[in-house]
């Protein structure tokens, strides 16, 4: 067999290291021309806007509902201005401990757990990559949405909370009552979603009498939702935080404007 001359060998051994370093020089440029990964601003605001949703739906004289259409242009103003939907967890922390959120705080809550809310909110907070919270009553599921529905929003990264296991009115309630119609959907909650100690609440038609704060503690609840209109804050009583509400008169005008300023006009 014919040997190749020790210099031949040298040189092919030159060229194959040269060849090398620029492929890997190349994978390095690759690597290094990757486009960042957008850091979030963190900030401490002086309120947070907490949207308060009910039905998606067709129903014009029914302020609590609000069309598809409208909704959906709702949520897309949201992602394309750079709002940042929070969990529950984080407006809890910001409310108690002052914590800094995501510049452009919002908080996306749907009360009462109707179809809808399975058939076209769930689809859009995946769509979106939002985070949501659905207040539903276990005492209705069935009529309304069904439990399987409900653990496929749990798992698929929607916040599942307590609305009370029947929707009725906290301040017709004594303390005992009221316990008991919080803990009921606690133990249904966790029964049928796997959701254990749920620690959010949400109020009936925002009902209270002056044991509804005690009663909530009571159920190890840590915050509870109002419908009393305006902006949750630092410092705020956190078994009252207040909601801005959104309905079909709610156009993208005056949604923009509940979004920037909770001295917002009434409709």
């Amino acid at each position: 067999m014919k040997r190749i001359p020790l210099v031949t060998c040298i040189v092919i051994l030159f060229i194959v290291a040269l060849t090398g370093c620029g492929v890997l020089s190349q994978k390095g440029e690759t690597a290094n021309n990757a486009p960042p990964v957008k850091e979030v601003k963190m900030v401490h605001p002086s309120g947070i806007p907490v949207l308060m949703y009910h039905k998606i739906g067709e129903d014009k004289d029914n302020d609590a509902v609000i069309r598809e259409d409208l909704f959906r242009q709702q949520m897309k103003f949201l992602k394309d201005n750079g709002y940042h939907p929070l969990t529950m967890e984080q407006l809890y922390e910001y409310v108690v401990n002052g914590a800094a959120v995501p510049e452009k705080p919002v908080v996306l809550t749907f009360d009462d757990g109707y179809a809808d809310t399975y058939s076209i909110v769930y689809p859009v907070m995946k769509e979106y990559g939002f985070a949501a919270t659905v207040f539903i009553n276990p005492g209705d599921i069935g009529t309304r949405l069904t439990w399987d529905q409900v653990r496929e929003m749990h798992k698929g990264g929607m916040t599942i909370s307590n609305h009370g296991f029947q929707h009725i009115e906290m301040g017709q309630l004594s303390e005992a009552e009221q316990i008991e119609n919080i803990t009921r959907a606690q133990q249904a909650l966790e029964k049928e979603v796997g959701i254990k100690d749920n620690p959010w609440f949400c109020y009936p038609y925002g009902d209270k009498n002056g044991y509804t704060d005690k009663a909530s503690e009571k159920a190890e609840i840590k915050m509870g939702m109002a419908m009393k209109s305006g902006w949750a804050h630092t410092g705020d009583n956190p078994y009252n935080i207040l909601r801005v509400w959104v309905g079909n008169a709610v156009d993208l005008k005056h949604f923009e404007e509940r979004l920037s300023t909770e001295h917002f006009s009434d409709l």
